[in-house]
């Protein structure tokens, strides 16, 4: 084996016997009981390197390290465990000084520090939820060993294999068992190993205690980030026929470009998938090696890719790259300085993007040029190549839009995933150093990139986990129209929009007090928006997400697709009343989900199934935006006038509780209101009077005429007079939030 495999995989294995420990399996420390562990693996498989990697956990701590130099090994492996060992030290910095081990303590939520998980195995049908956790048995850890070992005796011994076996067993496991430890134990094995290999691929050798420490205080290692900008232009500036199929591959391309370039990364830098601490929602971080070498490479790469995207795109799609170099001290201690110094660098090289392609300001001579009727970009004639559609009408589309059309329409089908190959077939869409193929069965490329799975593949392609919500109602054998999905809608025929982020992510972020926590929070993050969105869209978690706002019965396949989700974001279009309840779905889970420890808002917005997508995009950026401005942990449900247009959430689900469903239930108004549509109008009218003039009082009395007439008053006692407790605390009296809930309802009982 390598010896960079060995370092890599050695930072993987080094803690294995941590959950082995309290299982209780064997005797003595979890770094004997590791040991035994891999020298049983190396037993029932015959893989003899398991015996080496056995000693990656037997030393790996520093009263046992002297006895390194005694051993009767290869110097390189000597020297591999001293890198290992050191590795270690930097990424369990941030818990030196913590004492009070209980082996029974669970992973703390790092949203939420009082709450803990349970030993959960990673997979789309559990939505872990942290809450109050007695203790984890022996009894619990034996099981989740026993399925370890039983994975890890199918898989060959590679990283690219071993990780994502790893991270579904172990990524709620606590790292330490030591008072609010949020950090996993998974994550804790990845961030070691991604030090140890830049270690060693910065030219550390040591061969004692003392020059592996000394390796820890040097400048060896570089934070890598990359940032997009211009992903909403380069998705949303589409618009004709086969929009949503245009709007699903965009936003695969997207990922696809960044993963083509983390990859490139990775690769010239003789690194690993450890060292991507993420990758997710156009940006990315890595830890590599801090030498020359690196930084050429890094320096070509970002040129390239540069030269690339202003080819391919024309300005529209930028990525920032940069670097700073630390060491692994301050990465661990002082992550947060590195970051900040790290961020003002991509900032800066955002700002100065395309310093690298010359003649930028220079048209040349491109002949007569033509619009693509797809993105709007203007193209020399003869390069425009013809698209026909279903109805046989024809197109001329860029060569790009020519490719994500067929690329949308294998993505549909494509069950496995993609291989990246660098040998261009030209049947395939083009990355910047990649070719992208849908993956069948059969392709051989350099990655394979298997959709929504732990489970690697026997291939020699390296594997890696793609992670992606890719819900969208079929029709047909094909994604479900704009016009179909507001044909499938209840009332008033439109179409439905959500578009969420979370709440100060940015803040939360800045307050991660280490490298590990902060791939643990990304990844915890990203995961919810790729892998359980999917989930809650398919109807999983009702008994977590409880009741919510709702026009009807939740389908199995419900008329949604998923234009985009990850990182921290997400855009959702569908059928207008599944849209509406789609989004309370949404945050209660996310709620659940982070033990309440964050927040989201979403907005909504309902359109004709005509209206241009670009237009779509933007009206939902600024009531997403207005949510933000008017506090965040809100919902943007519906235009309306006055002080505030959002709802927060909780005021929102109240008024549904104490008034919607009230008024309307089972897909219908309820029966003292199946003729009451000019008293809900009327009731509008009011509240409309209350904006005009707060002091002027009449719309009380009028209200209390109205519904006292139609007796009715008991469904609406909530808005019923002067409430003089709000009034004394200069907030909006209950009358100001109806609306919101009423004009939804007259929405789904339109005729």
């Amino acid at each position: 084996m390598d010896i960079r495999d060995l370092i890599a995989l050695g930072g993987l294995l080094h803690d294995i016997g941590k959950p082995v420990q309290r299982a209780r399996l064997y005797n003595g420390d979890h770094s004997i009981q590791g040991h035994n562990f891999l020298l049983d693996l190396a037993e029932k498989t015959g893989v003899k390197e398991y015996e080496i990697l056995a000693l990656f956990s037997r030393f790996h701590h520093k009263k046992y390290m002297e006895e390194v130099r005694e051993l009767n090994i290869p110097n390189d492996i000597k020297i591999a465990l001293y890198v290992v060992y050191v590795a270690d030290n930097i990424s369990s910095k941030e818990r030196e000084e913590e004492k009070g081990y209980d082996i029974r303590r669970p992973l703390k939520s790092v949203f939420n520090r009082n709450l803990g998980y349970p030993l959960y195995e990673l997979n789309l049908e559990t939505l872990p939820i942290p809450g109050e956790v007695d203790g984890i048995t022996s009894e619990e850890y034996r099981k989740l060993v026993k399925a370890l070992k039983e994975d890890l005796k199918k898989v060959e011994l590679r990283v690219d294999k071993v990780m994502p076996i790893l991270e579904k067993h172990l990524t709620f496991v606590s790292s330490v068992t030591t008072e609010n430890n949020v950090i996993s134990l998974y994550d804790h094995l990845k961030m070691t190993s991604a030090i140890a290999l830049a270690l060693y691929n910065a030219g550390c050798r040591p061969g004692s205690v003392e020059e592996a420490e000394r390796c820890m205080r040097e400048k060896n290692l570089l934070l890598v980030e990359g940032d997009f900008s211009g992903i909403q232009n380069f998705i949303y500036s589409v618009s004709g026929k086969g929009t949503l199929k245009y709007l699903r591959a965009r936003s695969a391309y997207l990922e696809l470009i960044g993963w083509d370039i983390v990859l490139k990364i990775i690769e010239d830098l003789d690194l690993t998938l450890a060292n991507v601490v993420f990758n997710a929602g156009g940006h990315f971080m890595i830890i590599a090696q801090n030498t020359k070498g690196a930084r050429n490479k890094l320096e070509d790469i970002r040129r390239k890719v540069t030269e690339w995207l202003w080819k391919k795109f024309e300005g529209r799609l930028y990525i920032g790259i940069d670097w700073e170099e630390c060491t692994g001290e301050e990465l661990m201690k002082d992550f947060n300085k590195v970051r900040g110094r790290l961020k003002k660098k991509v900032t800066i090289r955002k700002l100065k993007r395309f310093e690298f392609v010359n003649n930028v300001f220079t048209v040349g001579d491109r002949g007569r040029l033509e619009e693509c009727q797809i993105c709007g970009v203007e193209v020399p004639e003869e390069e425009l190549k013809e698209l026909g559609f279903e109805d046989g009408e024809v197109a001329k589309v860029c060569e790009t839009c020519h490719a994500l059309w067929f690329l949308g329409e294998k993505l549909i089908k494509m069950e496995k995933g993609l291989v990246l190959t660098d040998k261009i077939t030209g049947e395939g869409i083009p990355g910047p150093f990649s070719e992208f193929l849908p993956y069948e069965g059969q392709l051989q490329g350099k990655y394979l990139l298997m959709k929504n799975t732990f489970s690697p593949p026997r291939t020699d392609m390296v594997f890696v986990p793609y992670i992606v919500a890719d819900y969208y109602r079929e029709k047909e054998g094909r994604v479900i129209n704009f016009n179909e999905l507001a044909e499938e809608s209840v009332g008033a025929k439109r179409i439905g929009v959500i578009k969420g982020d979370v709440d100060k992510l940015g803040e939360y972020f800045a307050n991660r007090k280490s490298i590990s926590e902060y791939a643990t929070a990304s990844r915890f993050m990203d995961y919810f928006f790729k892998f359980y969105l999917k989930g809650v869209i398919r109807g999983y978690y009702s008994d977590i997400i409880g009741e919510v706002p709702s026009l009807g019965e939740w389908k199995e396949n419900p008329n949604v697709v998923v234009v985009y989700a990850g990182g921290d974001d997400f855009l959702i279009v569908g059928s207008w009343n599944e849209i509406f309840e789609l989004a309370f779905r949404i945050r209660e889970a996310f709620r659940k989900y982070t033990g309440e420890g964050l927040t989201i808002s979403i907005a909504l917005g309902y359109f004709h199934s005509k209206t241009p997508i670009y237009r779509i995009a933007d009206v939902m950026t600024e009531r997403l935006e207005k949510a933000k401005e008017e506090g965040r942990d809100a919902i943007y449900v519906i235009e309306r006038t006055g002080w505030r247009i959002s709802y927060p959430w909780d005021i929102y689900m109240d008024f549904w509780r104490e008034i919607g469903r009230k008024v309307y239930s089972d897909g219908r108004l309820t029966g003292k209101f199946r003729d009451k549509k000019g008293l809900l109008h009327k009731v509008l009218e009011l509240r409309e009077l209350y904006v005009r003039d707060p002091k002027d009082v009449r719309w009380a009395y009028l209200l209390a005429y109205h519904l006292s007439r139609h007796e009715v008053e008991e469904v609406f006692r909530k808005i019923l007079g002067i409430d003089s407790k709000t009034l004394e605390e200069e907030k909006p009296q209950p009358i100001y939030w109806v609306d919101g809930i009423l004009k939804v309802i007259l929405m789904a009982v339109r005729g």
